[in-house]
């Protein structure tokens, strides 16, 4: 047809060049008569026009029928006609679907268009928006080459040889921008294993329901796969505050890499005290500035000693107030039973309080008698644990308080140890002593 390569050139230039090139090349125009101020008046006068417009030669593509007025029919199929001229398509593993059907004038405007390429709609996105799902944007999260119409940022439009026509696989389509990503994962020690199968195992590519194209909010999200932590969040009475504030599982949790066990942010420790740093109230009354009472204590409980808050504590929820992970008395008194103090007996023998007599359970004894067993272990009115230890830390060794609240009355415990035993003189009775000694040695 002797049109080729200069309709390849013509279909992106401004009319008047391409009707100055096309004069250039010797192009006739037999078929002035088809744009007139009656007929196809706006033809040419598009930003984009197609070479045969133009260049006002409709014949490449249309035929006159010889016994019509004035009517005119494709000379081929669509397809046929534009592979005339453009390359035919690479066949690649996959194609989309107007391609793979020959409606090349699906998405380009055979005469002229407001866009390169010769494509329909005022913008890409409308173009794809013709046959795609617009809602995939109207989500609380939109990604943003999607919100601003860069289809073709993610996707080829014809044919290519990864899934849904992207133009990497996986991971790496990510990376072209987010590089930052692709470093740490490549640093960390520890990487998530959604990130690892699959960006979008959690992110929606177009847009999201949740913050930061998340299929759902966190922590909903988390708990998609954490199926294990939903049932137990079913079933606390007190759940962790940290899991409803700020960025919820987030707080304590990276979601893509770490160099901690789950995913953890910071050793646990640390992690606890970047919250428990001052007073804080909550349902079973205001919390203590945990940070400020272990820099002034120098007796720090065992778990506390191995920077371990969820030895005692479930870091999720529990059952317990302070969300503790077993029983463990509130109260200044109560009576005895084991059970009651399940959070004790995970590490401390339960012997401790059973035996009445003892040489050996502890050195809180006046001989062989076991003052353990003679405060706490009471059928009415047992001292707890916490009426003389405190729970985390304190000034004196074995973690002895100073003074026990007593309602509103700060009951103080004034204990002193000695070699051989110690001495008591708290609010609650007299002074009195006490010697590890037996009383056959007391007696020499």
């Amino acid at each position: 047809m002797g049109f080729g390569m200069n309709a390849r050139i013509l279909v992106t230039l401004p009319v008047l060049t391409m009707l100055a090139l096309a004069q250039a090349t010797g192009q006739q125009n037999p078929n002035e008569s088809c744009v007139t101020a009656k007929c196809h008046a706006t033809f040419g006068k598009a930003e984009f026009v197609h070479g045969p417009v133009a260049a006002n030669d409709c014949t490449p593509c249309h035929q006159l029928l010889p016994k019509e007025t004035h009517k005119f029919a494709p000379l081929k199929k669509a397809v046929e006609l534009c592979i005339q001229c453009h390359e035919p398509m690479k066949k690649q593993a996959v194609l989309h679907k107007p391609v793979a059907e020959g409606k090349c004038t699906g998405c380009h405007n055979p005469h002229q268009a407001s866009q390169q390429y010769m494509l329909r709609g005022g913008t890409t996105a409308e173009m794809c928006f013709g046959c795609h799902n617009k809602e995939m944007v109207k989500k609380k999260s939109a990604h943003m080459p999607v919100a601003e119409g860069e289809c073709l940022t993610c996707h080829t439009p014809h044919t290519g040889d990864k899934p849904k026509l992207l133009v990497q696989s996986g991971n790496d389509l990510c990376f072209e921008c987010h590089a930052n990503m692709k470093e740490d994962i490549a640093s960390a020690k520890r990487v998530h294993k959604p990130v690892a199968e699959g960006c979008v195992k959690c992110h929606n590519p177009h847009g999201g329901d949740g913050q930061s194209l998340l299929g759902q909010d966190v922590p909903d999200q988390c708990l998609t796969c954490h199926k294990e932590m939903r049932e137990q969040l079913a079933k606390v009475i007190i759940k962790h505050e940290a899991l409803d504030i700020d960025k919820k599982c987030m707080n304590c949790h990276s979601p893509h890499t770490a160099n901690l066990d789950k995913q953890l942010k910071e050793d646990p420790m640390t992690l606890c005290l970047s919250c428990h740093n001052q007073p804080m109230a909550s349902p079973s009354g205001t919390l203590a500035n945990m940070k400020g009472v272990f820099e002034k204590s120098k007796d720090w409980h065992g778990p506390i000693r191995e920077k371990d808050c969820s030895g005692c504590h479930d870091v999720h929820g529990a059952a317990n107030f302070r969300i503790l992970r077993f029983n463990y008395p509130r109260e200044f008194y109560t009576s005895f039973s084991q059970d009651q103090y399940e959070l004790c007996f995970a590490c401390h023998q339960p012997t401790l309080v059973q035996d009445a007599s003892t040489t050996t359970l502890t050195n809180f004894r006046d001989g062989d008698r076991n003052l353990h067993y003679l405060h706490v272990n009471k059928r009415v009115k047992g001292r707890t644990c916490r009426s003389c230890h405190e729970t985390h830390a304190s000034q004196k060794e074995k973690h002895i308080r100073e003074s026990v609240p007593f309602g509103q009355w700060s009951l103080p415990i004034r204990f002193e140890k000695k070699l051989d035993g110690g001495k008591c003189s708290p609010g609650c009775h007299a002074p009195k002593d006490y010697t590890n000694a037996s009383a056959a040695n007391k007696k020499k």
